[in-house]
């Protein structure tokens, strides 16, 4: 009993050291309130900073709620939701109306106090005031800048990100953006494309042009030029050089919007102007960008799959949706290829589909399947993602076990798959431990933008040994995109409507999931650096 004590005491003079050991100063530009500083600690090479404490800093309300370890804060008409040991904060608006963002690690709770990383607060709490927060990492001190004209303007702000391939335009914005188009226009005589407009039309938008104009334009942008109307905003950008491709995004963390311009990498970076080792650098970024996705409509031919309440067939379903899916990306990302491991009704061996991959030299695997029960109708339903490692659950194990059964319409399978012992597997499991973290993000990804763009019950992310993961070497999931056996789940799925929506949502997780992995190549974002 004693020890227990002592052990106990112990952990609490931990949990106080590390938290008053670190203070991170605060700094406000209009003197309105006093200069101050917040509690907070490193973990893991990552700076958490106390949510209580910057609260408390600028009065905002809270209330916390010790059963559920559950932190409340009250931002004028904004309710800000933290979870201790969660990493999905809340946020509710004036209209009720709610939005999720997902912290890349868990909400601490320590001393008395919600500590989140320190860039998540600072961003979070600039959104949704409204006003121009930042962290300076060499000074460590957070910046408090004034308040934008948040009801009067929609676009409050602009920044320019000049990377290896191309520029980024960040458009900050108090509200969601549904609602843009974007073209590039070249005088006649421009024959080699080096002096182009492009042009930014935004609906049901204001903006604030002298603010923004007042930016200075970087990296292929040479000028802006604004346009307002009482009903929407263009921007025209000025260019500079001859430009690959764009593309608009919506930021996953914020109401912002990017407009990414990208170079032919040789114009921005010549060879003979480059070092040797530079060269094999860029060599290096070139071969593992994302420019192939491989996706695998489960079963088909002799192999239906799981069958339905209505007779409805797994294999049908799962090659109507990959081909929705590769459409969009075709339309959407010209420079990403689409390589399907079959275009129809034909059976397509489990190593076989790996092999496809590999040769393809794919760069993400998406393997879609229709989840089911033995007994039909059901109540399980909903959509379920899963990564390749030996299953935890029961659940997990029975469906892995269902998938895994189709070998059998393979020839020769016993002697194909007898080396797929446990032990193997586990050892096959680890070496694909260098793309596990990018398997996470991306089905993470999946989860939160199938929950965004259909009606499915989200059941999350699952482990499993599937074997048809086990031979793609590069990020990959298998996705269960609901449950055919529930009558509700298969009426969704056999229909075009629910079929569009699935792969909508699934392309904006690839389409999300392409820009964090290339920043994390060019080492400008980390995947993965969880708990």
């Amino acid at each position: 009993m004693r020890l227990k004590l002592n052990i106990l005491i112990f952990l609490l003079l931990i949990r106080i050291v590390v938290y008053s050991q670190y203070s991170i100063t605060v700094e406000f530009a209009d003197k309105k309130l006093k200069n101050s500083s917040i509690g907070s600690f490193e973990l893991r090479g990552i700076l958490y900073a106390s949510v209580n404490d910057f609260c408390n800093l600028f009065g905002y309300h809270t209330f916390y709620n010790a059963e559920s370890q559950k932190l409340e804060v009250k931002i004028n008409n904004h309710k800000i939701k933290f979870t201790a040991n969660n990493d999905f904060v809340i946020v509710t608006d004036e209209k009720g109306e709610l939005g999720v963002i997902q912290l890349e690690n868990k909400t601490v709770f320590a001393s008395y106090s919600f500590f989140i990383p320190i860039k998540k607060l600072v961003n979070l709490f600039s959104n949704v005031t409204g006003q121009s927060i930042q962290y300076d990492v060499k000074r460590n001190k957070i910046d408090v800048g004034i308040f934008y004209e948040k009801k009067k303007y929609d676009i409050f702000g602009i920044m320019y990100d000049v990377k290896v391939n191309g520029t980024m335009i960040r458009l900050m914005s108090n509200k969601r953006l549904k609602d843009y188009d974007s073209w590039v226009r070249y005088e006649p005589g421009d024959k080699d494309k080096k002096n182009g407009w492009l042009y930014l039309t935004i609906a049901d938008a204001k903006a604030d042009v002298e603010k923004l104009k007042s930016v200075k334009p970087a990296g292929i942008v040479k000028e802006l030029l604004m346009f307002p109307s009482a009903n929407s905003v263009q921007f025209t950008f000025k260019l500079n050089q001859k430009i690959s491709n764009t593309e608009i995004l919506q930021d996953s963390e914020s109401n912002d919007l990017i407009l990414a311009i990208y170079t032919p990498l040789e114009e921005k970076l010549p060879e003979k102007e480059l070092k040797p080792y530079e060269k094999n650098i860029i060599r290096e970024k070139e071969r593992w960008k994302l420019d192939v996705v491989v996706i695998d409509p489960g079963h088909g031919g002799k192999d239906p799959g799981a069958i339905g309440v209505t007779g409805t067939k797994e294999k049908d379903i799962t090659l109507a949706v990959a081909k929705k899916l590769g459409k969009i990306i075709e339309m959407r990302m010209p420079d990403v290829k689409v390589v399907y491991t079959r275009q129809s009704d034909e059976f397509v061996e489990l190593y076989r589909r790996g092999q496809i991959a590999n040769q393809a030299n794919g760069k993400l695997f998406i393997s879609l399947h229709c989840n089911s029960t033995s007994r039909k109708p059901s109540s399980a339903k909903g959509f379920e993602i899963y990564l390749l490692r030996p299953g935890k659950t029961e659940h997990a194990l029975k469906i892995a076990e269902r998938e895994n059964s189709v070998i059998q319409f393979e020839s020769d399978y016993e002697k194909r798959y007898q080396e797929l012992t446990e032990e193997n597997f586990i050892l096959l499991t680890m070496a694909q431990s260098a793309y596990m973290k990018y398997s996470e993000h991306f089905a993470e990804l999946s989860s939160n933008f199938v929950q965004k763009h259909t009606d499915l019950e989200i059941n999350g992310v699952k482990q499993a040994g599937f074997y048809v993961l086990v031979g793609a070497s590069m990020p990959n999931v298998l996705v269960e995109m609901g449950y055919i056996s529930n009558r509700e789940d298969e009426k969704f799925l056999k229909s075009e409507k629910g079929q569009n929506k699935i792969a909508e949502a699934l392309f904006h997780a690839i389409q999300q999931y392409k820009i964090d992995y290339d920043q994390s190549i060019e080492g400008l974002k980390q995947i993965g650096a969880k708990e």
